[in-house]
């Protein structure tokens, strides 16, 4: 068993899949006794940050702005009904449920679901863990703390896709369910939301700790979510050789018990050994465990009605994103088909 623990200030998980990658490439050059050779390195993180700062200030990047103001005009959204108020928030109270789908449930969800409304993976994760939540609050617009890789190509002649580093971003949406009895059209709206979002959210950090003050005085920055959400993908062998296998002693705790959690609640998700696996960690001093559980339960519950809609729709029902056109709305292009 080998332990690698590298801080995450300079580490995260696209991060990980380089370094193990390597890893495995050049043990396997070290044991055939060939010297080893690895990809091409890409540029460096000082490099990216540095052109960040002037990208931030950029006019082509503070076209973005005007979508982030309208988020905020727009983003009365509702708070997560806590059983109890704490002053605490230290990381040392957070409790952890977990729901699995069967590696059955997981292949569809990953593969012909999609078929319906040529959807990807977050539209119908989210779209399920936002009716969740509508049954939970009370109320259709529910806002969240999204998280992305934020390895975005937005400079040009930057690539950074094998340099190591934190570039993880975060961003706020509102969800916006008042379609949830129509769940065909939840979902499509739902993707039609997610696709807005200007380069996956990532100008949203940007905007906000790096433009200049002059540039985004009328940008309040003032939604505050208290859940997040993040799906990480599929995690993969280190190598297709199957040298290595990911251990199942325990790493130790990736954060410190006195560490502040920022959030009430943090659902992440991700897919390894062929299943779905979503994780709700929670503050156990302002949640009873029941009240996460019968979140939980409906979360799971929303997703395999999804799974069951989509799989029975016949053909693929296209939505404006998928024309290319983004003042086109849902309803304009419905009405378009109905004539054509």
């Amino acid at each position: 068993h080998l332990l690698l623990a590298i801080h995450h200030l300079v580490v995260d998980g696209v991060s990980w899949r380089i370094l193990l990658e390597d890893f495995a490439a050049v043990y396997t050059q070290l044991e055939q006794g060939n010297e080893p050779v690895l990809p091409q390195k890409t540029h460096s993180f000082a490099e990216y940050a540095e052109r960040l700062q002037d990208f931030a200030n950029s006019k082509a990047f503070l076209k973005e702005k005007e979508y982030w103001r309208q988020l905020e005009e727009q983003a009365v959204a509702a708070k997560l009904p806590k059983d109890r108020e704490s002053g605490d928030q230290r990381m040392k109270h957070t409790k952890t449920i977990e729901f699995s789908l069967t590696a059955e449930e997981t292949e569809q969800l990953t593969t012909k679901v999609h078929e319906a409304y040529h959807t990807e993976m977050n539209d119908i994760l989210l779209t399920a863990f936002g009716l969740a939540m509508k049954e939970w609050t009370g109320q259709d617009r529910v806002s969240v703390h999204l998280e992305g890789h934020g390895r975005e190509e937005i400079i040009e002649d930057l690539t950074i896709s094998r340099t190591v580093g934190w570039f993880t971003s975060m961003y706020p949406m509102v969800l916006d369910m008042k379609h949830a009895d129509d769940l065909g059209y939840q979902l499509k709206q739902m993707k039609e939301d997610i696709r807005h979002v200007p380069n996956k959210g990532v100008g949203y950090g940007i905007l906000r700790y790096l433009t200049a003050p002059e540039h985004k005085e009328d940008v309040a920055f003032s939604i505050q979510p208290d859940v997040s959400f993040n799906y990480l993908g599929q995690f993969d062998e280190m190598s297709d050789a199957g040298l290595f296998t990911r251990s199942e002693l325990p790493s130790g705790q990736s954060l410190s018990p006195e560490t502040e959690k920022p959030n009430a609640l943090d659902v992440v998700g991700y897919i390894e050994n062929g299943k779905l696996t979503m994780s709700l960690a929670y503050h156990s001093l302002e949640f009873h465990e029941k009240t996460v559980q019968t979140f939980s339960d409906s979360f799971k519950a929303h997703l395999l009605r999804i799974i069951e809609h989509c799989l029975s729709q016949d053909g693929t029902e296209l939505t404006p994103s998928d024309l290319g056109d983004d003042d086109l709305t849902l309803d304009e292009l419905d009405k378009l088909m109905e004539i054509f």
